[in-house]
């Protein structure tokens, strides 16, 4: 009977310390494929069940070396602590194209970790992007808005480095001549397989004057990568293209085919030959020349340059078209106010780094961060290439203080030796309770 008892004592001290155990486990993770791999990025894609803790997720490298696959653990991301399954995505840049990768998900909450199975991917290899061009229609009306597409078909992505990569050409007889070329600004863009890019053209010349009915097409061209073109007419009778083209004037200049010794259609300020005129003869026509009276260089748009009273700030334009007072700086724009490229508030004149965005106190150059924590190596106290989980001064941070950093900790909440990976050793029994019951049991019974 006093055996009976000390039994019952002994299950119940058993079931209440393991009762957290069983009602709040570590979370489940499962890695699942990449998405959206290019030649330079991939988005990684797990699931993990939080199974009712606070639960954060990353994904790290499955090859621990220093070779070109591997890559640090990404941020961590918090996904509550529901019951259900929570699908965790980062995409992941700097790859090597045609290079295949190992990762898996990571998850831990006070109850313990799991990491997911390692997954590969392999990046896309290198050559040519393939694309379609397209417009929503196939024939417009005058004055109608043309709009384009272009669609990446291939498996690599298209990269651009202007917004307005376009043309528009007008058909006369056997010829495409030029009616439109948009304004252009440097703009980095990438269009990934499957995506699409669209612009639009209002049907106006570059002098904006309105076009005439025609056969048109469209180029987008992105210096070596490729080009490609989609064919449209624009009519006087409607939507659908009727009316037959007018052919009498191609450039809108005013002055009919028959008699027009030049085609300009950027430009109506024309001789009875239909040339651009120079009033001033300075080489710049009419329609180019900000001072159509006064012979002026290229450079100052065709006006003469000014005396020093006339730019007192010797920048470079006049005093009349001077919207800033810089007397230290002629590195300016077209209003005379000093040019910051890099848009890091240090103009050009000043700024030691000017095309790279910096901080006042570096004098406008990026501060070096030669093991890539995200912290200035002029404030960085460790040098730490493979780990990006640092404090304020770049020294890896251990959470858990077990020795092991949270860049190689696959417990960083949790204790535990090295030899475990962070993570603490799982005592006798705490993988069963049942199985611990009966074995108390037995050697209650043999006693």
């Amino acid at each position: 009977m006093k055996k009976m008892k000390t039994a019952i004592l002994i299950l119940t001290f058993l079931s209440i310390s393991f009762l957290p155990v069983v009602l709040a486990p570590a979370p489940t993770a499962t890695t699942l494929s990449a998405t959206s791999i290019t030649q330079t990025s991939a988005v990684l894609k797990g699931k993990v069940n939080p199974n009712g803790l606070s639960t954060k997720v990353d994904f790290c490298s499955c090859d621990p070396s220093a070779s070109p696959t591997y890559f640090p653990p990404t941020p961590l991301q918090n996904i509550g602590s529901g019951n259900s399954d929570v699908t965790v995505s980062y995409t992941l840049s700097g790859l090597t194209p045609g290079t295949t990768y190992s990762y898996c998900v990571r998850s831990t909450n006070s109850a313990g970790s799991q990491n997911g199975a390692c997954v590969n991917f392999t990046t896309s290899s290198g050559g040519a992007p393939t694309a379609t061009l397209t417009t929503n229609k196939a024939n417009y009306a005058l004055g109608e808005t043309v709009q384009f597409t272009l669609t990446n078909t291939g498996s690599v992505a298209i990269n651009g480095t202007i917004n307005n990569p376009w043309t528009i050409f007008k058909k006369s007889g056997a010829i495409w001549q030029i009616a439109y070329v948009p304004g252009v600004a440097m703009q980095n863009w990438t269009l990934n397989p499957g995506d699409s890019k669209s612009w639009s053209w209002g049907q106006t010349s570059n002098a904006m004057v309105t076009i005439d009915a025609a056969t048109y097409k469209v180029e987008v061209i992105l210096v070596g990568v490729g080009t490609w073109s989609a064919t449209f007419t624009i009519g006087d009778g409607g939507g659908d293209g009727g009316g037959e083209p007018a052919e009498d004037d191609d450039d809108g200049d005013g002055v009919p085919n028959s008699q027009d010794s030049c085609y300009n259609p950027d430009c109506n300020l024309v001789d009875p030959n239909g040339c651009p005129r120079d009033t001033d003869g300075d080489d710049l026509n009419d329609c180019e020349d900000d001072c159509p009276t006064e012979r002026g260089p290229a450079a100052n748009d065709g006006c003469p340059p000014g005396d020093e009273e006339d730019d007192r700030d010797g920048d470079g334009v006049a005093d009349d078209r001077d919207a800033c007072y810089n007397p230290e700086c002629s590195i300016v724009d077209t209003q005379g106010c000093p040019k910051d490229s890099d848009d890091d508030g240090l103009d050009d004149c000043t700024d030691e780094c000017p095309s790279e965005y910096g901080e006042r106190r570096n004098e406008g150059c990026p501060e070096e961060d030669a093991d890539s924590d995200g912290i200035p190596d002029s404030e960085d106290s460790c040098y730490n290439p493979g780990c990006n989980r640092v404090d304020s001064i770049g020294c890896p941070l251990d959470s858990d203080g077990d020795g092991s950093n949270e860049c190689e900790d696959n417990c960083p909440n949790q204790s535990g030796p090295a030899s475990n990976n962070g993570c603490p050793q799982q005592p006798f029994c705490s993988g069963s309770v049942i199985l611990c019951v009966f074995l108390l049991l037995g050697l209650l019974m043999r006693t």
